[in-house]
């Protein structure tokens, strides 16, 4: 089946993205132009132009015109298991940790429930700040917040996360993730987190929860992320 006008336009638009013909930060041709040169309308054009906008290909300023921007980066904590590392390697991108805080501490009452801990049983808290190098001039693209049972990890608070995958140190440990639920939701960011995610307060965030499974069906971990919208989207997977 033949693509529609607007796909063709935005599969134009977006190879000379890829290319580089139309670099990050430039503004590309305007929408006489464009409409001229691919032989289309404007409403054709401009729906091109608001699918490649949704994609996170362009940004549209108005009485400015149109400009090219980083891609938003695609996530894909929601179709398996994996550490964000592993799936920062897996498309080539190389990832920068930050530990913000570790330390024990006695469960918050949501954190034990997540976890089925009797109320005061202590977790180790785990905080991180990650950016993907050179994507957004480093701009942070998640802040972590993890909960591990220390009964389960006694030592996890004397180890080094910077450089360590956390999925990879439980596996070494006879801990694997083998089974999370999540869950998502578009929520204002806390000042602190947006401070951190160098956003404005005002910018939504999508928050997500997960809670992580043994094989063994011990609760392992209890993580609470947020990821700036404006960056980020996330691939799911449904098959039937």
């Amino acid at each position: 089946m033949a693509k529609a006008l607007h796909e063709q336009a935005a599969e134009y638009i977006r190879s000379r993205i890829l290319t580089g013909e139309y670099a990050v930060g430039s503004q590309i041709p305007t929408e006489n132009e464009l409409c001229a040169l691919l032989g289309v309308s404007r409403p054709t054009l401009r729906q091109a132009l608001d699918t490649l906008a949704r994609e996170g290909w362009l940004q549209r300023l108005k009485g400015k015109g149109t400009f090219v921007t980083e891609p938003k980066v695609t996530h894909e904590s929601t179709r398996f298991i994996t550490g964000y590392r592993a799936e920062s390697e897996k498309n080539h991108r190389t990832l920068r940790t930050r530990v913000l805080e570790i330390g024990v501490e006695r469960a918050p009452e949501a954190v034990a429930r997540a976890l089925h801990l009797p109320a005061g049983a202590k977790v180790t808290r785990l905080v991180r700040l990650r950016h993907l190098e050179g994507y957004r001039g480093n701009a942070p693209v998640v802040y972590t917040t993890l909960y591990v049972p220390c009964a389960l990890f006694p030592e996890m608070a004397e180890l080094d996360f910077t450089d360590l995958s956390f999925y990879e140190v439980l596996a070494d440990r006879g801990l694997e993730v083998r089974h999370a639920s999540r869950q998502l939701e578009v929520v204002p960011p806390p000042a602190e987190v947006a401070a951190q995610l160098e956003i404005s307060p005002f910018e939504p965030t999508i928050f997500i929860t997960s809670t992580g499974r043994t094989a063994a069906g011990q609760w392992i971990e209890y993580t609470e992320s947020y990821y700036p919208a404006g960056s980020s989207r996330f691939l799911i997977e449904v098959d039937r």
